[in-house]
Parts: C-alpha cells; sequence; structure tokens
C-alpha cells in the first residue's frame, strides 16, 4: 500500500515535466516563426528600397536587388558642406640668366561646395543575410569641389616679374586640388558612411544593418 503514493507523485512529476518540454518546443517553433516572417518582411521590396535609396531603377538578381547598369555612372551626394583653403605662389626670375628680376609672390584663399558620396557603379545592391540587410557599395569618396569665391590675401610683382593671369589660373587649379585632398583627410568619407547606415534604417525599418564594399575585379 505505501508504494501508491509514491507511484502517484512519480507520474505527477512526469505530468510535469512533459509539460514543461511541451511548452518549450511550441515556444521554439513562435521564435522560429517569428524570425522567419522578420526575415521574410525585411525581403520584400529590397528593390524599392534600393531604388529610394539611390533614385536608380533596380531589378532583383537572385535574391538581391540591384541597380541597373546604365550608360553613364550615377552618383549619390549624401553630404554638402563648406569648406575653405589657403594656398601661396612664389617665383624669382631672372633677365639673361645673371640680372634678378625679382620675385613675385601670390596668396589665395578659396571658399568651395564640398559634395561627398558614391559613384553607383553596377554591383551596388541591396539584400538580406541571415535575417540582416546587407548593403554593397563602393568606397565613399568625395563628389565634387565647386569654388564659391576666392579672395587674394596677398600680391607682389617683381621689379621685371609680375603676377599674370595663367600665374593666378594654375594657383586656382593646385588650390582646388589641395581642396579635395583635405575634404578626404578631414573625416567627411566616415560622415557619408554613417548617413548611408541611417538612411538604410529608415527606409527598411531595421535597426540591424550591414554595409560591406563591393569587391574589386
Amino acid at each position: 500500500m505505501s508504494l501508491h503514493p509514491e507511484i502517484g507523485k512519480t507520474l505527477r512529476w512526469i505530468s510535469v515535466l512533459v509539460t514543461i518540454v511541451v511548452l518549450g518546443l511550441l515556444a521554439v517553433k513562435v521564435i522560429e516563426k517569428g524570425a522567419s516572417s522578420t526575415s521574410s518582411a525585411v525581403s520584400q521590396g529590397l528593390d524599392k528600397v534600393l531604388s529610394a535609396l539611390t533614385n536608380s531603377n533596380t531589378h532583383v538578381v537572385e535574391g538581391r536587388a540591384e541597380i541597373v547598369e546604365q550608360n553613364e555612372i550615377s552618383e549619390l551626394s549624401l553630404l554638402e558642406l563648406k569648406m575653405s583653403a589657403t594656398r601661396s605662389f612664389e617665383n624669382e626670375n631672372y633677365i639673361l640668366k645673371y640680372l634678378p628680376a625679382g620675385t613675385k609672390q601670390l596668396i589665395v584663399r578659396g571658399d568651395y561646395r564640398i559634395t561627398a558620396g558614391y559613384k553607383l557603379k553596377p554591383g551596388v545592391s541591396l539584400g538580406v543575410e541571415n535575417g540582416i540587410p546587407v548593403a554593397r557599395f563602393p568606397e565613399a569618396q568625395v563628389l565634387g569641389v565647386e569654388l564659391i569665391d576666392f579672395n587674394i590675401l596677398s600680391e607682389k610683382d617683381g621689379w621685371a616679374n609680375s603676377i599674370t593671369a595663367e600665374d593666378r589660373a594654375t594657383l586656382l587649379r593646385e588650390l582646388r586640388q589641395q581642396m579635395r585632398v583635405e575634404a578626404e583627410k578631414s573625416g567627411v568619407l566616415d560622415v557619408v558612411d554613417a548617413a548611408l547606415r541611417t538612411r538604410m534604417k529608415d527606409l527598411i525599418g531595421s535597426e540591424h544593418v550591414r554595409i560591406e564594399r563591393e569587391e574589386k575585379p
């Protein structure tokens, strides 16, 4: 008679364990279903998201949205700002190689409009890997360096060696190239990458996005 209470107790424990196992399996299925539905929702409309992101025509190839190849490479500008740079020019000349003609000096400051973003070459695409949106983009770069205004801070002629229009044009060309290099070193390209990531999050509605660089041929 003393065995019956023990048997009943054992059966109750078995029943509780079975219930726990069943509930656990149901929870796993619900989580898997939720993850699957989330991944499916993210996967839908990738071409529309990429089109809105790049303002380009897109299509889907093997589950990834890609921009349609065009004859001309378009650009995606995500940042515009004003920057300034200063450059100097100095030249000493001689008459008949012996008589000094004096030294001419020119210092110019230029104000520029800088735009930065991406060249939308074939290979730009958007897909989903393990439920996470993954975009493939080229390296961010300075797209434009436009001269807004310039000021001559100093101009000095030698007694027989004067500043010419060609001197000014040469200095402005060099100043534009200098401005591009300074812009690239200023951190604006990191800001462009951050802006792309933020725009992707807003369009897709996901906090987790990844940006990869295009594979170089």
